[in-house]
């Protein structure tokens, strides 16, 4: 019987478990769109960026590609993505007012295109947990699951800006 397998760059692969404090979430990949060409019709490049830069045409906002730390290369992120605690990431600010996304403005994001958005694993939002002021929101960019958990994780952020 042949396993239902899917190439997926940046994020795990069949049945590989995340082990996040004493919480498991198994992440799978089929959930993302695999190798091929990206999707540009509700991601279109944004003019004058290089690529590095989508704009949501369902919510008009506009998305860095890679993860914080890291550059577009035309083809896809090279550096190494900064990875850190809520309380530090909801500080990051860049350039031309790209910030740490909410939690809802992320959740769009889910399920996405790894051709779009390389880079898996966990993302911070800016949104703290209502309920457990040590608790913030982040979402997964390999299963498309959301979460929340510990300001003290090590997560990665993904900027956001309103539309230009």
């Amino acid at each position: 019987m042949k396993k239902n397998t899917v190439q997926v760059k940046g994020c795990y692969r069949e049945n590989m478990v995340v082990f996040l404090g004493v919480m498991m979430v198994f992440c799978v990949a089929g959930v993302v769109q695999a190798a091929g060409k990206p999707d540009f019709s509700r991601f279109p490049e944004v003019a004058g960026s290089n690529g590095s830069i989508v704009r949501d045409n369902t919510t008009g906002l506009e998305w860095q590609r890679c993860p914080y730390g890291q550059s577009w290369t035309g083809s896809g992120c090279s550096g190494t993505a900064w990875r850190g605690k809520w309380d530090d990431a909801v500080r990051i600010t860049a350039s031309d007012g790209f910030r740490v996304p909410t939690f809802n403005e992320l959740k769009t994001l889910a399920p996405h295109d790894t051709n779009i958005f390389p880079g898996g694993g966990w993302f911070w939002s800016s949104s703290p947990h209502a309920n457990y002021s040590n608790s913030a929101w982040f979402l997964s960019f390999c299963s498309g699951h959301d979460h929340y958990g510990s300001k003290r994780g090590n997560y990665r952020v993904r900027l956001v800006r309103f539309g230009q």
